[in-house]
């Protein structure tokens, strides 16, 4: 049965027109100038609002109380609804650095997921921020589970999530960052720098191997010195990075989200949450024996920030309240993050042949609806 959905929607050009979007089985098949056939009972007709292509988290661990280091695809379909209320269609299950038996279990358990129907967002792909880190910048990692850079331990993680896109954050600096390289693209991996103290020579040459892509930018790396500028002067400056930005506006303050937008510009940015598992929840709700505090991002009792508590739409609202185009901080949160998986062709934004997931959003981006593959949830 074909469906149809009449609305300014967010082409393919990432600019809005009106259109009709014509869905079969989850896939767009046309994108239609409206006509007076569109009054019928047949098409929705979302006046005044916008459409826009599902949003994608490729960096986030939790949400609503669920984790991403689970065993149980329950876990995952419940956290997928609570992400969908707030536009987010598809995510990465995002694994810090853990025990090998833990990670394998949660990279098992996405697998599942991913091929399971259900009413929310669905996991896309792994991303493994951990364990091949630099314990100097491990943030809020368990620093007993960071290790040197392993051929064999990626391979085991591998071969668990089979066919899934795979992204992993890595510290080049760290003994045997170059071979892991090498065999990661060998095997079709996804790689970023992140969780490290590299220097601008030690970047630059990772960049060389094929690292193309920095977790959550300026954070959990060496600060910007004029005399050394490190991971920073790379990403910032090389047209080929995509930066990862967390754009929650404490994690980075505002200015710090649009000098990064203005020196990288739409394209080379991806917006993440990083959210925890606590995101989503107001404090009284959290087991009393849980020392974490949540205000306006989740803190560790010494202070050290542990994690973000919206999602990546919290992320588009804020670029758009700095002036950005609202439908280059949409790009952003979608097509971009559809890339970095290596999955656009099929995903990412609202374009004939690709899956009907949309949003339904006011001019604040409230969101009003949601469909992932043409069905509307919720």
């Amino acid at each position: 049965m074909t469906k149809r959905i009449s609305a300014q929607i967010l082409g393919p050009d990432f600019q809005f027109h009106l259109r009709t979007i014509e869905i079969e089985n989850g896939i767009i098949k046309a994108l239609t100038l409206p006509t007076s056939q569109d009054n019928s009972c047949d098409v929705v007709s979302y006046d005044g609002l916008k459409v826009i292509p599902g949003l994608i988290d490729v960096h986030m661990h939790g949400y609503h109380g669920y984790s991403c280091h689970t065993d149980q695809t329950e876990d995952l379909m419940a956290m997928g609804k609570w992400l969908a209320k707030e536009g987010v269609t598809g995510y990465a299950v995002s694994l810090s650095a853990t025990s090998q038996e833990k990670a394998l279990a949660a990279v098992h358990t996405c697998r599942l997921a991913a091929k399971m129907r259900g009413n929310g967002a669905k996991p896309l792909g792994i991303h493994m921020e951990g364990p091949f880190l630099n314990p100097i910048k491990k943030g809020a990692m368990e620093e007993r589970y960071i290790q040197l850079p392993s051929v064999d331990v990626l391979e085991r993680y591998l071969q668990e999530a089979g066919e899934m896109p795979f992204l992993m954050t890595m510290a080049p600096e760290m003994k045997g960052a170059k071979e892991l390289t090498d065999y990661a693209l060998t095997r079709g991996v996804h790689l970023s720098m992140g969780h490290t103290a590299a220097s601008y020579e030690k970047a630059r040459e990772a960049i060389q191997w094929g690292i193309n892509r920095v977790t959550h930018t300026f954070n959990a790396m060496a600060p910007l010195h004029h005399r050394e500028s490190g991971v920073l002067g790379v990403a910032l400056l090389d047209d080929g990075v995509q930066c990862e930005m967390i754009a929650d506006f404490v994690h980075l303050r505002p200015e710090i989200c649009k000098l990064i937008y203005r020196l990288k510009g739409a394209n080379r940015v991806t917006l993440i949450s990083d959210s925890c598992q606590l995101a989503g929840l107001q404090q009284k709700e959290l087991p009393p024996e849980l020392s974490i505090v949540l205000k306006d991002a989740a803190y560790l009792p010494d202070g050290t920030l542990c994690g973000s508590i919206g999602t990546v739409m919290t992320g588009v609202r804020n670029m758009v309240t700095l002036g950005i185009p609202m439908e280059e901080a949409v790009q952003m949160a979608s097509y971009n993050p559809a890339r970095d998986l290596g999955i656009e062709k099929w995903i990412g934004s609202i374009d004939i042949g690709k899956k009907a997931n949309l949003v339904v959003v006011d001019d604040a981006f409230a969101v009003q609806a949601v469909y992932i593959e043409g069905e509307q949830i919720g």
